[in-house]
């Protein structure tokens, strides 16, 4: 059965068409249709928030380019995960990193978004929060490696907790999910930030998604596709009470038609789907609804 009103969510904005986590790609992403757009949060060495998926920079900026920054590019930790030479975003004041330019992650497979390689500052919260094409939109906010964060010196809940009381964006219209993959952070998140929005839990394939817990503190679960389209894991946490959303929908990973591949995500069950081709995604939810 077709889901009911099921929302579109631009994947770090349009990011399919314009490189990842800028303001152009937010942009893009809500004027295609989208319901609302994921961004990821990292700190900077004088403790503002940027927009970054990865603490490390090489992939999605020109940071390699710069000679005056070759200086900072070390061996370091991607969260706990493992260790690269390469340059990270706690080791670049926020003035620094406005010296960068966006760059393409993927790009063999976006070659029209690798256009734009070189046009676009690296964006922070709080432009994000008070960019004209955010008034009265809805912005999903994930945290990433706030453990690691924390233990190097950079509370990023804390940290978020002060933009959010500091920028008047409630006034704007704005609303606000906040997530994380770390079931411990995201109560810290809750605990420091408040009542400032909904709550959701990110559950990957090293993940466990802790139904019941989850459910008695915050307001949703969101998986990797992986995880339900072989499972009923979207029915046991809507039978406790949960919102649920899956990521995430690329027009890369369709191995037959596209109309198909996104039909696939929309009438799976759950209340939202992240998706970097918004465009494609709000055609096939727009024609299931007809």
């Amino acid at each position: 059965m077709r889901p009911e009103k099921i929302k579109v969510f631009g994947h770090r904005g349009a990011s399919a068409y314009r490189p990842e986590n800028t303001l152009e790609a937010f942009k893009l992403a809500f004027d295609m249709g989208a319901d609302a757009i994921e961004c990821d949060l990292v700190p900077t060495k004088d403790g503002q928030l940027i927009i970054r998926h990865d603490n490390y920079l090489s992939t999605t900026t020109d940071v390699a380019s710069r000679p005056e920054f070759e200086h900072l590019k070390r061996e370091g930790i991607v969260g706990w995960q493992e260790t690269r030479a390469d340059w990270f975003c706690e080791d670049f004041t926020l003035a620094e990193l406005k010296q960068l330019r966006a760059t393409e992650r993927l790009t063999d497979e976006r070659p029209g978004s690798a256009k734009f390689d070189g046009q676009f500052e690296l964006a922070t919260l709080d432009e994000l929060l008070t960019s004209d094409f955010t008034a009265g939109k809805h912005l999903i906010l994930e945290v990433k490696h706030g453990a690691y964060f924390a233990a190097q010196g950079f509370p990023i809940s804390a940290i978020l907790a002060r933009k959010l009381r500091e920028i008047d964006w409630r006034s704007r219209g704005i609303t606000l999910t906040l997530e994380s993959f770390d079931f411990k952070v995201l109560e810290q998140i809750k605990k420091v930030c408040g009542d400032v929005g909904e709550y959701v839990f990110l559950v990957d394939t090293w993940g466990e998604p802790r139904f019941d817990e989850t459910s008695k503190i915050f307001d949703g679960i969101s998986f990797n596709s992986v995880l339900v389209f072989n499972s009923d894991w979207i029915e046991e946490a809507k039978a406790r009470g949960l919102k649920v959303f899956v990521w995430t929908a690329r027009a890369e990973d369709a191995e037959a038609s596209t109309d198909e591949y996104f039909a696939k995500f929309a009438l799976c069950g759950a209340d939202g789907v992240f998706t970097d081709n918004p465009d494609l995604l709000v055609e096939v939810v727009a024609g299931l609804e007809h």
